[in-house]
């Protein structure tokens, strides 16, 4: 009888410790998950801060070596490709910049996250008005680096 009230005890013991390091282990999770949201969310203003201000070494230090665009048009650009048409003479933006930045998935390596981007550009031609932008950030070597993204006009009603 000793025993089996041992062996209940026991089993008791490890299903409360195993229940407890499971909650702790969820709320390590969720902090985590919050953490990697502040620090995308950032890295989205600190993007569009680069690319509004021509500052293609913060953009070179933000993309992955595989990063890649899609814009409205459907063409599909590279980290450099972007770099270059941000430099270029003929693409002056007046204004970028996020509103409405969500988080929608988050790991330990990857998130991504949706945002209202207005874009004014000088010429008025290529972007001009509100976009939808999904941009995905992926953990590399430690940090975490813009991957791609894919913008998309909002109709206006």
């Amino acid at each position: 009888m000793r025993r089996i009230c041992g062996l209940v005890a026991a089993v008791l013991l490890v299903v409360a410790s195993v229940s407890l390091a499971l909650g702790q282990s969820n709320g390590e999770k969720k902090r985590q998950s919050e953490d990697v949201a502040r620090t995308v969310s950032v890295l989205d203003h600190i993007w569009l801060d680069a690319a509004h201000n021509r500052d293609t070494g913060t953009m070179a230090w933000l993309f992955s070596s595989d990063f890649v665009e899609v814009h409205p048009d459907g063409e599909i650009v590279t980290g450099q490709q972007q770099m270059d048409q941000v430099k270029a003479p003929d693409h002056e933006l007046v204004e970028l910049h996020p509103d409405n930045i969500q988080v929608r998935y988050t790991s330990s390596d990857v998130a991504v996250l949706t945002d209202t981007t207005t874009i004014r550009d000088k010429s008025g031609t290529k972007f001009n008005g509100l976009y939808r932008v999904i941009r995905v950030f992926v953990k590399q070597g430690g940090r975490w680096r813009a991957a791609g993204a894919g913008i998309s006009p909002i109709a206006s009603e």
